[in-house]
């Protein structure tokens, strides 16, 4: 699938993505993680196959994928006969082994050593931030949130929350049908209990904020000491990087989520602003974030399964209604 964006959602394992080498992906599409992988391979011009893991339907347990990555986690990278899971591990794998010719670099090379190490540091820190805590967080913490989009609407929340009560549970049903993987299994199930106790905990996620906030004032400061011939540069560099992704998708998460108004507006982080604006002009964003048909489609796949018809009637008039007026208001 040279150059274009992944394949749409299909459920059960697809056996002609397996044939041949090549790079195949096994991810989901709201999956931040995932979501920083599939950007990176469309910057770096690979190639790529995908397969979607229903991790809404729990599929990441299901024997299959243990035995592709035994931690049960998206995205997981299979390369030939190698298989690299961890988005940071696979971004590293990819940067290792993919530039040369004509797949660019993410960590530049031959823009001196103070460039590379702001690359390096930003992407540290953003990667550092506790994002899939913050997600799970939000649709407990809705008071916080202002006009969050898709997929983080009421109907979808309702959807996700189910989702979330329930993922110790769906660990613990293949632990007892699953006995080679039981025990990871079982103490996967008690950290996401823990992960649980801790979202909901109010003090815990303003942490979490002002953790974010922070990081976004020294990304503001970054990009505000760009001198004006420096104007057209992204985060540390003239070409898009590493940090770039990391920044791109967090910020897209964030938007989506509703805490846009929270941590930046025009008036009190314009440069983070022009950036976020900036960048979803960009093709690498277009194709690793969502559209309204996908969300449609991971609706028809995650809803029947864990809540009702009617939920699922009014969240697909959601999707169709946010589509209708984004496309009204482009």
């Amino acid at each position: 699938m040279a150059g274009s964006s992944p394949v749409a959602p299909s459920s059960g394992l697809n056996h002609d993505n397996l044939r041949g080498n090549g790079l195949l992906l096994y991810f989901h599409h709201y999956s931040f993680y995932s979501q920083k992988v599939v950007m990176a391979l469309h910057e770096k011009k690979l190639p790529f196959k995908t397969h979607l893991v229903n991790v809404h339907k729990g599929e990441q347990y299901d024997p299959w994928f243990m035995e592709i990555n035994p931690k049960g986690d998206v995205p997981v990278l299979k390369d030939g006969v190698k298989i690299i899971p961890d988005s940071g591990r696979i971004l590293d794998y990819l940067e290792d082994n993919f530039t040369n010719g004509g797949t660019p670099p993410l960590i530049p090379k031959d823009q001196g050593m103070d460039v590379r190490l702001r690359v390096l540091h930003f992407r540290s820190l953003l990667d550092q931030l506790p994002v899939n805590h913050i997600t799970a967080g939000s649709i407990y913490h809705t008071d916080l949130l202002c006009n969050p989009k898709l997929p983080f609407v009421a109907p979808f929340r309702h959807i996700l929350r189910v989702s979330e009560v329930n993922q110790a549970n769906y660990m613990r049903k293949h632990a007892e049908n699953n006995p080679k993987f039981r025990d990871i299994l079982l103490q996967r199930a008690e950290l996401v209990t823990k992960k649980h106790n801790s979202i909901v905990n109010r003090e815990e996620y303003s942490k979490w904020i002002d953790q974010v906030d922070s990081v976004l004032s020294e990304v503001e400061n970054e990009l505000a000491s760009h001198s004006p011939e420096k104007i057209d540069w992204w985060l540390c560099s003239p070409d898009f990087s590493i940090a770039d992704v990391a920044l791109t998708v967090l910020l897209d998460r964030l938007h989506c989520l509703g805490l846009e108004g929270r941590l930046w507006t025009q008036a009190n982080r314009p440069n983070l602003d022009l950036y976020f604006k900036r960048v979803q002009n960009r093709d690498s964003y277009q194709k690793a974030i969502p559209s309204t048909l996908v969300h449609l489609q991971l609706l028809l796949m995650m809803t029947p399964h864990v809540v009702g018809v009617g939920t699922c009637i009014v969240a697909a008039l959601a999707v169709l209604m946010g589509g209708y007026f984004y496309w009204k208001r482009n």
